[in-house]
């Protein structure tokens, strides 16, 4: 931990302890006030929680800030990676903003476009969508302000974004209260795309894809499951056919991504607080496929500033547990939201693929910036991963 990161820490502790002062009359604290407070405690833990956790990498590069009122607004939150076929050195970090749109970044963190769509939490790409006689990506998200699904398509000759969405993609706010997580699944049993999207009230909608005949993309509701409490983190792994949710305070649930599939759903071993090496929240989640069923699940572990890395095959063995710590130019990460992986290489600096997270404290020389992404390579995390295998 850096000296900027203990003096950060004992600020917060300190602010929270004046908090405990005994006064005479206290007045009541405002809403925000208590907010502060309780994330100040929160952030405390946290750090306290991410000392247990002893395996590290550090990131190889970061990208720019979001656009955000104040350095500690909460504004980035999730990323999807953009594999460029033609030119994997030109693929893209396509993140979201929660105060107002999406970012797209290169491999060397330099921001390429913004979309002031709205309040966008979490985010995803689909490759080679049916439109007419095109195949085309595209970028899928969630759209707080307006309790929408937005979709674009994305031009892989110069990555720019444009609406293909056939209107208004509205959610249906009766049955999903404040959207939030977002991911696409494409059935190789049925060749149909669908898309999920869930809420904080724990009910996840899973929607089919449908091409206009005016060359956009409108929604059909597939099917609706409902869990216990909030849900946000989501991947569908197409080979497999599984849909993976997490519920924040419970672990990752397994089920079946088919509309028509069975509605049991498996709630994976030592992906809650059973496991020591996580602390709730349960946030995002993402997949690294190695051929057709090989590679690894993993989940951030927003209680304990940590990654969780779980089989993909199987019954979804716990592997272990990192952190992205500082480097030598590039700061640590704390308080991850969403996450996002990719087994193609990416160029000579990321040979192996590549490991994106959300920074929910930006450090640079000591002062702290607004959100940003954080980029790993995955050899970084590979050998760690072969060393809990031996």
């Amino acid at each position: 931990m850096s000296i900027y990161r203990i003096l950060h820490f004992t600020l917060i502790c300190l602010a929270w302890a004046s908090c405990q002062t005994e006064k005479p009359k206290p007045a009541a604290l405002t809403e925000e006030q208590l907010e502060a407070r309780e994330d100040s405690l929160e952030y405390a833990e946290a750090l306290a929680k991410q000392t247990k956790i002893t395996e590290i990498v550090t990131a190889d590069a970061e990208t720019g800030a979001v656009h955000s009122p104040h350095a500690d607004d909460d504004a980035a939150d999730d990323m999807a990676i953009w594999v460029n076929a033609a030119d994997a050195e030109k693929s893209l970090v396509i993140g979201t903003n929660k105060k107002g749109g999406v970012v797209v970044f290169d491999l060397q963190g330099a921001e390429k476009a913004f979309y002031p769509t709205g309040r966008i939490n979490n985010i995803d790409v689909m490759y080679g969508f049916s439109l007419g006689k095109e195949k085309i990506d595209l970028v899928g998200c969630t759209n707080r302000s307006d309790q929408s699904i937005d979709i674009f398509r994305l031009n892989p000759a110069d990555g720019t974004l444009s609406d293909i969405a056939a209107g208004v993609l509205k959610i249906d706010t009766n049955a999903v209260k404040d959207v939030y997580g977002f991911c696409f699944y494409q059935s190789k049993r049925t060749k149909k795309p669908y898309l999920f999207a869930s809420g904080k009230n724990g009910t996840v909608q899973q929607f089919e894809l449908i091409a206009t005949p005016e060359g956009k993309i409108d929604l059909k509701l597939a099917r609706q499951i409902a869990f216990d409490s909030q849900t946000e983190g989501m991947v569908a792994d197409e080979d497999f056919g599984t849909l993976y949710v997490g519920e924040e305070d419970r672990g990752i649930w397994k089920m079946s991504a088919e509309p028509d599939g069975a509605s049991t759903r498996i709630l994976l071993k030592m992906s809650g607080e059973d496991n020591p090496n996580i602390a709730y929240d349960v946030e995002g989640l993402t997949l690294y496929k190695i051929n057709g069923s090989g590679g690894y699940l993993l989940a951030s572990s927003q209680g304990n500033f940590s990654y969780a890395v779980f089989e993909r095959g199987g019954d979804n063995r716990y592997l272990g547990s990192f952190k992205i710590s500082d480097g030598e130019t590039v700061d640590g990460v704390e308080e991850t939201d969403g996450i996002d992986a990719v087994s193609v290489p990416l160029g000579k600096k990321y040979p192996k693929g590549l490991f994106a997270a959300q920074d929910g404290f930006n450090y640079n020389g000591g002062q702290l910036q607004r959100q940003n992404f954080k980029l790993v390579s995955w050899e970084k995390i590979g050998r760690l991963i072969e060393g809990w295998k031996k």
